[in-house]
C-alpha cells in the first residue's frame, strides 16, 4: 500500500482528536467539547445544505424551470413563504399554507405507512399457534436456510441431494457429499432436539416444532394481555386485573429489551471507534502510517492541557471578581 497523502494523514489523526475530544464532556461541559461540537453540527448542515442541493433543489426546481416547466413555480413559492415569518410579523401568517400542506401530505402517507405495519403485526397473530418443523425433502430453499447452521450454498446444495434420493433422517443432514467440513461441523453444531436442528427440521411433512408453538401461543398471549392493559372501558379488577397484569410485565420486558438493544448498539459503536483509533481495522502498513495510539496519547495530553487552562482561567476571573 502506498503512502497516505498528508490532507488524508491529517483526516485520520483529526478523526482521532475529535473523538477524545467528544469524550471530554464524561468530565463536564468545557470549550474543547465545544469545539467540536460545534464542528460537527456545522459539518453536519453544510452536508444536507450540499446534499439537498445537489440531489433536490438542482434536478426537481433549477432545471425543470431551465426546460420551462413553470408549474415547478408552485413549489418554489411554497418554499418561500416558509421564510415570510423571518423577514415579517404582518405577513407571517403566509407561512401556515405550506406547513399545512407538508403536514397533511405526509401525514396521508404515514397513515398508509402505519396501515401496512398493522397489517404486517396482525399477520403472525391470526396465523396458526401450531409451527410445523421444516420439511428437509420438500420445502424450498428459502425455507431451509432459516434453520440453525444453515446458509444459502448448503441449502442449495440439500435440494440437489434430496432430488437424488430423499433423506431417511435428520442424522444424514450433517454427513451431506460435497460440502466443505467446516460446514458440516456447523450443521454439527446446530444439532439439538430442544430448538437446535433437530427440533426445527424433519424428514418429512406435519411434525410439529413444540418450542416454536410455545414462543408462539407466548407471544399471542402476551399481545392479547397488553391490549387488555389498555383496555378502560372495563375496571381492572378480578380476572381482567390479572391479565392486565401480566400485559404490563410483558410490555416492561419489550421496553427493556428495546432499551438494552439500543445500549448494545452504542456499545458496538464505541468499540468500533476504538477499534479505528487503534488500527485494527486498517491493513498493518496503513495504521503503522496513522500510528492512532501515539495519536491517541498526544490528543489526551492537549485536552487534558486545554482543560487545565480552561480551569485555571475561571478560577482566575472568579477570584478577580470576588475582588472587585
Amino acid at each position: 500500500m502506498g503512502h497516505l497523502s498528508a490532507i488524508d494523514l491529517f483526516g485520520y489523526w483529526l478523526g482521532i482528536f475529535l473523538t477524545f475530544a467528544i469524550l471530554s464532556f464524561l468530565y463536564k461541559d468545557n470549550p474543547v467539547y465545544k469545539i467540536a461540537e460545534h464542528l460537527f453540527i456545522g459539518v453536519s448542515i453544510g452536508y444536507v445544505v450540499t446534499l439537498q442541493y445537489f440531489d433536490v433543489i438542482k434536478p426537481k426546481l433549477v432545471e425543470n424551470l431551465a426546460e420551462g416547466n413553470l408549474r415547478y413555480l408552485i413549489g418554489l413559492a411554497l418554499a418561500l413563504m416558509l421564510f415570510v415569518k423571518a423577514v415579517s410579523k404582518r405577513w407571517s401568517w403566509l407561512g401556515r399554507y405550506p406547513i399545512g400542506f407538508v403536514v397533511g401530505f405526509y401525514a396521508g402517507l404515514q397513515i398508509n405507512g402505519v396501515q401496512a405495519d398493522l397489517t404486517k403485526q396482525m399477520e403472525p397473530a391470526m396465523s396458526s399457534v401450531v409451527v410445523d418443523k421444516v420439511n428437509v425433502n420438500a420445502d424450498p430453499a428459502e425455507a431451509l436456510q432459516l434453520l440453525p447452521g444453515m446458509n444459502p450454498s448448503i441449502a442449495k446444495r440439500i435440494v440437489e441431494v434430496r432430488a437424488e434420493k430423499p433423506f431417511a433422517s435428520i442424522d444424514e443432514i450433517d454427513e451431506i457429499p460435497g460440502l466443505p467440513q467446516w460446514q458440516l461441523d456447523d450443521l454439527e453444531e446446530a444439532r439439538g432436539a430442544f430448538n437446535g436442528l433437530d427440533a426445527q427440521a424433519s424428514v418429512s411433512s406435519g411434525d410439529t416444532f413444540w418450542f416454536g408453538t410455545f414462543a408462539k401461543l407466548l407471544m399471542l398471549m402476551g399481545l392479547i394481555a397488553s391490549l387488555v392493559y389498555f383496555y378502560f372501558s372495563v375496571e381492572h379488577k378480578g380476572a381482567i386485573g390479572k391479565v392486565s397484569r401480566f400485559g404490563v410485565w410483558v410490555l416492561m420486558i419489550g421496553f427493556g429489551a428495546a432499551f438494552g438493544y439500543t445500549v448494545q448498539g452504542r456499545l458496538a459503536l464505541a468499540i468500533g471507534r476504538a477499534l479505528d483509533v487503534l488500527g485494527r481495522d486498517k491493513d498493518p502498513a496503513l495504521a503503522a502510517q496513522i500510528d492512532g495510539g501515539v495519536v491517541a496519547v498526544i490528543s489526551i495530553v492537549v485536552i487534558v492541557g486545554g482543560i487545565v487552562a480552561w480551569e485555571l482561567l475561571l478560577r482566575r476571573r472568579r477570584e478577580s471578581d470576588t475582588n472587585k
